[in-house]
């Protein structure tokens, strides 16, 4: 806390000494909701930063940054923003408090800050399978690079790297448990429109007081195993692959443009053991092409300006491996000594296809098959619309598979009515179900720059 305090001191005072270069802002957005279900359709509440769960019908935010322009590639900034929703939980929280620091190639965020959304809210997963936007924001510090650092200009050999920090401080299994995020690329880019990068993203939760061994593993010593990968020893029988609750995915991504359109190729293979890491639980993970229309609208079609392809399968789970049947099988965000799992405040982190189970405690279905697709343009040429459709099919979770797949159709339409002074957004979502009623909603959504 007394961190926390001296970095914002330090914020305030540097916005003192600099008021002349001050951009701030205020804005207000509001959200109501109405369903048929007890619980609202899939796409009503999933991906929404945890400011909605399944039984929200109302969410209010307040926000506020305060920006010191460095240079044309430099800042400063400074964040916060206020909650109140109802459903599971009802109250105000703290939905961003941070200080941001982003140079043309390191950035630094200390405290609670969402990811950024990278392809204009029709992705399930956004940037890795492993972190989507489902969940509210995590406490912490974050130092990456924004983009890549090439050994020689601006092409060729490069990379990308990142290294975060977090508290897992919300009400769960294993209190104040912490999260230990790295990631490095590799990065190849031609003097045309190709760039490649290829990567590892590495997550382990880690330390922690546990109810049924008191506090878990937390020296330097520690770390240093969670940072390398390596085993620590066993706690309850558990951890035989590395330290802590360790979870991670293999990445492909590949940029270009044809024909003046931007073509993203992406692809993660998820692993939570060593033979994950060994690929022995193939094909699973996702696999993804995004195309975004940049052109004038001379050239392109306002109807469809950008258009998102994912598939999600998590059905091998190392399954097919002969000594499956001796070290068992995979069971994706699911843990028996971070029994919380994947998930914080009770919203799983990763792709939100992966669901919680009715007690909203553990991963109660992670064995699935997903085709989403997501869209966006213009209506009549004056209406933004954003569409999201996917089709699931749920088989279970290791221990409990379903007697038959319950297959969904979620949706979700939304228009944007009016944006002047003000932005007003109708939304209708739908989920279609093969094993309980159909479920259908609608919402409202109003946001508003005050100053």
């Amino acid at each position: 806390m007394r961190k926390y305090s001296l970095a914002i001191f330090f914020c305030f005072l540097v916005f003192e000494l600099s008021a002349q270069n001050i951009d701030y802002g205020v804005d207000l957005e509001g959200i109501g909701q109405l369903y048929s279900g007890e619980t609202s359709p899939f796409w009503l509440h999933t991906n929404n930063r945890g400011r909605l769960d399944e039984k929200t019908h109302i969410s209010t935010l307040l926000s506020g940054t305060g920006n010191i322009q460095i240079s044309d590639s430099t800042y400063f900034r400074l964040g916060v923003g206020a909650l109140y929703k109802d459903g599971f939980e009802n109250g105000v929280r703290l939905d961003e408090v941070y200080f941001e620091y982003k140079s043309r190639k390191i950035g630094v965020v200390l405290g609670k800050k969402h990811k950024e959304d990278l392809f204009q809210g029709l992705s399930a997963s956004n940037e890795n399978i492993l972190w989507s936007l489902n969940s509210p924001s995590i406490p912490g510090i974050r130092i990456f690079t924004t983009t890549p650092i090439f050994l020689r200009e601006n092409h060729g050999i490069g990379f990308m790297a990142g290294l975060e920090e977090y508290l897992l401080n919300d009400d769960r299994y294993v209190r104040d448990s912490r999260l230990h995020h790295k990631s490095f690329h590799f990065v190849f880019k031609n003097q045309r429109d190709l760039q490649i990068a290829l990567g590892v993203q590495h997550f382990v939760q880690w330390a922690g007081i546990s109810p049924d061994y008191g506090k878990l593993p937390n020296s330097f010593e520690d770390y240093i195993k969670v940072f390398t990968g390596t085993s620590g020893d066993p706690v309850g029988g558990e951890e035989v692959n590395a330290l802590g609750n360790q979870i991670g995915s293999y990445e492909i991504r590949l940029n270009t443009k044809i024909k003046d359109l931007d073509f993203q190729f992406l692809y993660n293979h998820i692993f939570e053991d060593a033979s994950g890491m060994k690929m022995g639980n193939f094909p699973d993970g996702r696999y993804a092409i995004y195309v975004e229309d940049n052109r004038d609208e001379f050239w392109g079609s306002p109807w469809l300006k950008a258009f998102m392809y994912e598939f999600y399968y998590t059905k091998n789970q190392s399954r097919d491996r002969m000594s499956s049947a001796i070290d068992g099988a995979d069971n994706y965000f699911n843990n028996n000594l971070y029994r919380s799992g994947w998930t914080y405040k009770n919203q799983v982190i990763g792709v939100p296809f992966i669901l919680l189970n009715d007690n909203r405690f553990r991963i109660g279905t992670n064995i699935v098959a997903v085709h989403h697709i997501g869209l966006k343009g213009k209506v009549l040429d004056e209406f933004p619309y954003r569409l999201l459709l996917s089709y699931r099919q749920n088989y279970g979770v290791k221990g409990s598979y379903f007697p038959q797949k319950k297959e969904i159709l979620s949706s979700l339409l939304e228009l944007q009515l009016i944006d002047s002074e003000y932005n007003l957004k109708a939304q209708f979502g739908a989920d279609i179900n093969s094993h309980q009623d159909s479920n259908f909603g609608f919402g409202i959504n109003f946001s508003k720059t005050i100053f």
